[in-house]
């Protein structure tokens, strides 16, 4: 994973409330392998359905926050939505509300869930339907977000063991693996497997 420090990006507003995990990759995407193939299932069939869905506007493209509506992530607990959105080049996403198992499989794959007050998330739709190309800027280091043109700020809402991971590039597992030998020498101070 690359590490999550700063990021500055245009948005991309999906603000339809219980997008669910079907739909951000429906059920017959899920075993594609390959960045290109969960890039390309990413809404596939709101893709394919509607010319003018967001994703389908060039404009979109290489835009890496997606500012959505409430409850996002929600229905069943499939991981590979989570791989479709860091497939596609989502980094962060900002909404109002995110089902908690997809909230954790996005911070486990690189992609930074952000829940917004609802102030700010309210002030920020209406920014971003009046000057389309808004940028923002989410700074983990600082645990800030701010949208200097629209005086938007607000904080990370990131737990603190996730917020450490995702700054260093790295996923639960690389983070056990890194201090094999602690565990090592633990498991043989105590006993443990022989």
């Amino acid at each position: 994973m690359e590490p999550f420090t700063n990021l500055r990006s245009r948005l991309i507003p999906l603000l339809a409330p219980d997008v669910d995990t079907d739909q951000i990759i429906p059920a017959q995407y899920i075993n594609v392998s390959g960045r290109g193939a969960l890039s390309d299932a990413l809404f596939a069939r709101l893709r394919e359905q509607d010319p003018s869905f967001i994703l389908n506007r060039p404009e979109m493209s290489g835009r890496a926050v997606m500012l959505v509506g409430s409850n996002f992530g929600c229905g069943s607990s499939r991981e590979a939505a989570a791989w479709a959105l860091a497939a596609w080049g989502i980094r962060a996403l900002i909404g109002r509300s995110f089902n908690a198992t997809f909230h954790n499989n996005c911070l486990q794959n690189g992609v930074l869930p952000i829940t917004a007050p609802a102030e700010a998330h309210s002030r920020l739709c209406e920014a971003v339907a009046a000057q389309p190309g808004l940028e923002v800027s989410i700074d983990l280091e600082r645990e800030c977000v701010q949208v200097p043109e629209a005086a938007i700020e607000f904080a990370t809402d990131v737990e603190q063991f996730a917020r450490d991971l995702l700054l260093r590039g790295i996923d639960e597992l690389q983070y056990l693996l890194d201090r094999r030998t602690k565990i090592e020498a633990y498991e043989n101070q105590v006993g443990v497997l022989q």
